[in-house]
């Protein structure tokens, strides 16, 4: 191991975000630490100040301190010191964000940890975790470029890795193949294509550098208000939420969420799981309520159950806000995936799909325990399918074709005729996943999921579909909320839902879930924000 700093430039006041340009830092500061630390990083905050981030040799633990220098005296006060880790630590590096300032951390068994250490919104330091990774190898050197929001990471014998840094991102890492024989002692970017790594012998490396995906800040933020409790299985297991809404007091309302390895889950506006359902696979789910059947009205929540193609219907008891399976309806689907309902003035609506791009609607009847569907057209979909809603009132139909954009479909009869309003561009990108509509100030807007950016669409269904632009959520890192990513459903719900939620609630499923890594789950946030930002790009 090496002796090093990596160290970086803030221009404005004191933990200011901005751009960071490297800079050497001066060489007394770690004799005042200990003689014996060999992993560190240092961050300047101005010419006086810096961040020294370092593993103390006895217990590993990873050390923050404020430094301030003055006549060439050094004033060393910590900040923070973490508990043991499992595992000897191989090497670190500092990176800054909107959030605040943070550290990747590589593990002797091949593990990395990403973490905040110092927290912008509030001005504390504090340990927040943000994921865990296997990294695999010996990675023994890395760098941080916050200006493109990626991490390079020398690994010996193999070369240079590189991934990205946002905490929301996809843990796809890109190799640049270098023959290391020496430990790295430096790595730099020239240009935005080629960057260089220097070893301990002199050796100078040149390895390509890819351009990220995206930029995370390209488009604006909405902080998450909420999340739930995780879903029962791990990996791609969460995928669409429902809302409830209890008409007498609308802050006790549920969110209703599918996960497609164990279940349905039901959440109170707290996240809270308040009863999970073993009825198998299912995958997308929508509600609607007083749905009237002859003399009888009741609420209702439907859901495509991949074990066994079938429609499974559940009815919701209002007075305990529980959640009750009622029957199941067989369908001839080969592969059934996503659903949404549509509220005549009698009766109730299925719309349904296939992977194969088949759409089916069915006249749905409940009738005591009995459950039947009668099939009253089919359509199809050029490629794959899944997201929906109806609009009831004006009886449209809006779909997705996840590769291709978006569609309308009159409701109004059978065999009607249906018409791309959006495709993919710069911003929309595939796949287009869950939608549904938000309305304000008596205008309707359709939000629907960018899954291959992590964004949010929006568009102005009552002005010819205007896109009005999209946006990400992000965390709420004091109060330990992550943000969303990789969304697949999501539902939108336009009226009060009481003092946390005046202008409704906007839930979408988070494919990766963080701080700290864990099962997926769904993500809660303000309609006051979703309508704020409509107002303001209208």
């Amino acid at each position: 191991m090496f002796h090093r700093f990596l160290t970086y430039s803030v221009v404005g006041p004191c933990l200011a975000v901005c751009a960071l340009v490297c800079q050497a830092a001066p060489k007394p500061l770690l004799t005042h630490i200990s003689e014996n630390v060999e992993i560190y990083a240092s961050h300047s905050i101005d010419e006086n100040n810096q961040l020294l981030v370092h593993i103390d040799p006895l217990t590993q633990a990873l050390v923050v301190s404020a430094v301030t220098s003055l006549n060439s005296r050094f004033d060393i006060r910590e900040q923070y010191r973490s508990p043991p880790p499992d595992a000897d630590v191989e090497t670190l590096c500092v990176f800054q964000d909107t959030q605040g300032i943070g550290a990747f951390v590589f593990d002797a068994r091949g593990m990395a940890s990403q973490q905040y250490l110092y927290l912008q919104s509030n001005a504390q330091w504090r340990q927040v975790a943000i994921r865990d990774f296997s990294m695999g190898g010996e990675p023994e050197y890395c760098m941080v470029d916050n200006a493109s929001g990626q991490i390079y990471i020398a690994e010996e014998g193999i070369g240079v890795w590189q991934m990205s840094v946002a905490p929301e991102s996809e843990l796809t890492r890109y190799l640049s193949p270098l023959e290391l024989d020496e430990d790295t002692v430096s790595i730099a970017l020239i240009s935005a294509e080629k960057g260089e790594l220097s070893d301990e012998m002199g050796r100078v490396h040149s390895f390509n550098v890819k351009p990220p995906d995206y930029q995370r800040g390209d488009l604006p933020m909405l902080i998450a208000d909420g999340q739930t409790d995780p879903v029962q299985r791990f990996g791609d297991a969460a995928d669409d939420p429902a809302i409830w809404v209890n008409n007498e007091t609308p802050g006790r309302s549920l969110i209703i969420g599918t996960d497609k390895k164990a279940g349905l889950d039901v959440f109170d506006l707290n996240g809270k799981r308040l009863q999970h359902l073993p009825i198998g696979k299912v995958n997308n789910v929508d509600v609607r309520q007083s749905v009237q059947f002859g003399e009888n009205r009741m609420d209702l929540a439907v859901a495509s159950n991949r074990s066994g193609n079938l429609l499974s219907v559940f009815a919701i008891n209002g007075k305990n806000r529980s959640v009750m399976h009622i029957g199941d309806v067989s369908t001839p689907l080969n592969d059934i995936y996503g659903l949404c309902l549509y509220q005549p003035e009698q009766g109730l609506e299925v719309l349904v799909n296939d992977t194969d791009g088949t759409y089916l609607r069915y006249a749905l009847t409940v009738a005591g325990d009995t459950v039947s569907a009668s099939l009253m057209e089919q359509f199809n979909v050029p490629s794959q399918p899944e997201g929906c809603v109806a609009d009831d009132k004006h009886q449209q139909l809006f779909y997705g074709e996840e590769a291709s954009g978006i569609w309308l479909r009159s409701l109004a009869g059978v065999q009607q005729t249906s018409t791309r309003i959006a495709g993919l561009s710069d911003s929309v990108h595939a796949d287009i996943e869950g939608m549904d509509i938000y309305h304000v100030d008596g205008k309707r807007y359709l939000v629907a999921s960018s899954q291959g950016n992590d964004s949010y669409a929006v568009y102005a269904i009552d002005n010819d579909f205007d896109w009005l632009g999209s946006f990400r959520i992000t965390a709420d890192i004091e109060n330990g909320i992550d943000g969303a990513s990789e969304t697949d459903g999501l539902a939108i719900s336009s009226v009060n839902l009481g003092s946390r939620y005046p202008q409704g609630l906007l839930v979408v499923q988070d494919g990766r879930n963080v701080m700290p890594s864990d099962k997926q789950n769904f993500k809660l946030v303000s309609g006051s924000k979703l309508a704020e930002f409509i107002r303001k790009h209208r």
